[in-house]
This record gives structure tokens, C-alpha cells and sequence, in this order.
């Protein structure tokens, strides 16, 4: 059984096989990285430690082919280059819901310190998967038919973001009203989906700045801007299923992390929001956790 010090090689190895085969599957080694640094970064409970790793693991024996030890192989610094590229390219316009960079990043800052993991068949998987979140459906939100050609100008409702600072104030105003997600005729609208991504993206941004790619992070703020705007598509349908209260009102409830879950944002989202939480002012941390947990009581 691995515990959750084993999540850092692990997630990164995991992330670039799975996410080689469909950028989805990206996700599970994703989740990992977020325990490792959820615990890293946080002074947590043991609660909230075992049920890192209890969901962390079912994932690994899950997935099993995906966290297998990977073979030696020699570390080429050079080769980050590409990832690098593929990162910059998920800057330059909105796709997959900033899934790119929610996943992206994580893999990068993993890298950084585990630096011996930049070989050939690591940056390959990992490449391969951000060229393939740049590839989406134009239908994506609810009545816009084509997505793929607005830019930030579309955003109209949304307030331009002079700073990081106004693009976490934005993520976590958008949580006031949290819809479950939609099959309308066959189509799936994520419509909580899309409010967890404006969280891990917003994250995920701020994450590259501290890493030293400002200009990388200034691009994305953009693309936030207008992801923010299209997750406001929602069908009316909807609107009688919203979600008006959360089962409990912390993220590191108990009620929460006694549960495995299938879903790997149901870590991720925790670990984006709890760093976004503190770049709020104390007196608005409570009603802005209160939302998220409006979206971690729809986790499966």
C-alpha cells in the first residue's frame, strides 16, 4: 500500500502514461500530485491525510498498468523545452475547459522536483497529452454552437482582471449559485464541471507565475476572463436542481474524506481551493468556502 509520499514520482509517471492514451486520463496521475502537495503544503488532519491516500490508492490499484515502475531511463533537462511549448500553446486560447494548464502545471511543478523524471518517454506522454486538450468540441456550452473562435472581448458580463488577484475574487464569486451537470438530448453539459475548472485553472495560473512564467500566467488570465463568462450557459432546465446548500461547510470535513472517490477532482478541487482560500482577505474565506463545498458535495 502506498502512502502518499510515493504520489510525487508516482503521479508523474501516471499522468504521462494515461494522458498519452486520452488527455482525460491524465487526471488520475493529476490527482495524485494534488494529495502529495494538498499534504505538502497544508497542516492537515489524519482524516483528511487517510482519505487522500484511501482514494489516491483506489486509483493506483485502478489504474495499475498506468503507475507501474517506470523503466530506467536517462534524464534529458533539455527536453522540458517541448512541455514548456505545449504549456504556452494552452495559454493562447481557451480549450478543454483550461484543463491544459490544471493538469499541465501540476506535472511541471512535479518536475521541478524531480527533475530526474524529464525523460524521453515522461515528456512525450506528457506533451502528447496537452496537444490533445487543445482539441475540444465547439458545442461545448449550452446554446453557443461554436466556442472555439471567442476571445476575452466575448466576455462581456465579466469585469476585465487587473491582477491575480481579481481573477481568484471571480473564480470563487461564480460558486454563489453551483448546478449539477446536464444530459440535455444526449449532450452533457458540465455545468459544476466547468465551475471546478475555473478553480484548478485559476490555481493553476498562479502556480506558473510562482514558477517563474508570469508571461505565460498574464496570457491564461485572459482566457480565464472568457471561461468564466461561457460557464454562466446555463440551460433553465437546470436551474430547479441547484445546489442551495452543501452537506458540510469545510473542506477538510470529515463527512467528505471518509469517503473514496472515483471522481479525481474530488481531490484536485480541494487542493486548488484551499491555495486560492488564502490569497482571499480573512472575512471572506468562510462565504467563499461555503460555495466550494457546495461543488465538493456533488463529488462521486
Amino acid at each position: 500500500m502506498h502512502t502518499w509520499d510515493d504520489y510525487l514520482a508516482l503521479g508523474i509517471v501516471g499522468m504521462a502514461r494515461g494522458g498519452k492514451l486520452s488527455w482525460f486520463n491524465g487526471h488520475f496521475g493529476a490527482a495524485l500530485l494534488a494529495g502529495y502537495y494538498m499534504l505538502k503544503e497544508n497542516e492537515l488532519s489524519t482524516h483528511v491525510q487517510a482519505g487522500i491516500e484511501r482514494t489516491c490508492n483506489a486509483y493506483i490499484e485502478r489504474y495499475s498498468e498506468w503507475f507501474a515502475p517506470i523503466e530506467s531511463e536517462q534524464a534529458i533537462p533539455e527536453l522540458l523545452a517541448r512541455f514548456i511549448a505545449g504549456l504556452k500553446a494552452n495559454t493562447e486560447k481557451l480549450r478543454s475547459s483550461g484543463h491544459g494548464l490544471a493538469l499541465g502545471v501540476l506535472a511541471l511543478k512535479a518536475l521541478n522536483d524531480r527533475p530526474d523524471l524529464v525523460t524521453p518517454s515522461v515528456i512525450e506522454g506528457l506533451s502528447q497529452m496537452l496537444e490533445r486538450t487543445l482539441q475540444d468540441r465547439p458545442n461545448r456550452y449550452w446554446e453557443i454552437d461554436d466556442y472555439l473562435g471567442l476571445t476575452e472581448e466575448d466576455a462581456h458580463d465579466i469585469p476585465v482582471y487587473s491582477s491575480a488577484a481579481d481573477m481568484v475574487d471571480q473564480s470563487f464569486a461564480e460558486l454563489a449559485s453551483v448546478f449539477p451537470d446536464q444530459v440535455i438530448d444526449g449532450q452533457t453539459y458540465f455545468l459544476a464541471g466547468e465551475q471546478e475548472h475555473g478553480i484548478t485553472h485559476a490555481h493553476a495560473l498562479l502556480e506558473l507565475e510562482r514558477l517563474g512564467y508570469g508571461e505565460l500566467t498574464k496570457a491564461g488570465m485572459r482566457n480565464h476572463r472568457l471561461q468564466m463568462q461561457l460557464n454562466r450557459a446555463v440551460p433553465d432546465l437546470a436551474k430547479p436542481n441547484e445546489v442551495m446548500s452543501p452537506k458540510f461547510t469545510g473542506i477538510l470535513s470529515e463527512d467528505y474524506w471518509s469517503n473514496t472517490y472515483k471522481d479525481p477532482h474530488a481531490i484536485k478541487v480541494p487542493y486548488a481551493s484551499l491555495a486560492l482560500l488564502k490569497r482571499l482577505p480573512q472575512h471572506e474565506r468562510e462565504t467563499a468556502e461555503y460555495n466550494v463545498c457546495k461543488l465538493l458535495t456533488l463529488m462521486g
